[in-house]
């Protein structure tokens, strides 16, 4: 993904899998439009980590963006390589002032 960060898309469909649809989908398919890439790019912008967990034998890295939206990948063992089988982007929370 930090490729996509640079305006790199390409060669990242070695590490989505087959099962992973939508704009990751996309992008592995050599389908994503400049628009999915450009609005990709301003979802990672200010990206921090903030952990992992295993769910079902997935491992779940769970990322912040400067908007507070949460990005959460799934990834998997396929074969011998771990690949992303699914991403989703959750609007984050109004800061509460004090």
């Amino acid at each position: 993904m930090v490729q996509i960060l640079k305006g790199e898309a390409t060669g990242l469909g070695d590490f989505i899998s087959s099962k992973c649809k939508g704009v990751l989908g996309d992008i592995r398919d050599g389908k994503a439009s400049e628009k999915q890439i450009e609005e990709l790019k301003k979802q990672f912008a200010g990206v921090k980590g903030v952990g992992s967990k295993t769910d079902n034998g997935a491992k779940v890295l769970t990322l912040r963006n400067a908007d507070n939206a949460t990005i959460t990948f799934k990834v998997k063992k396929e074969g011998e390589d771990f690949k992303v089988i699914e991403m989703t982007i959750k609007a984050g929370a109004a800061k509460k002032g004090r």
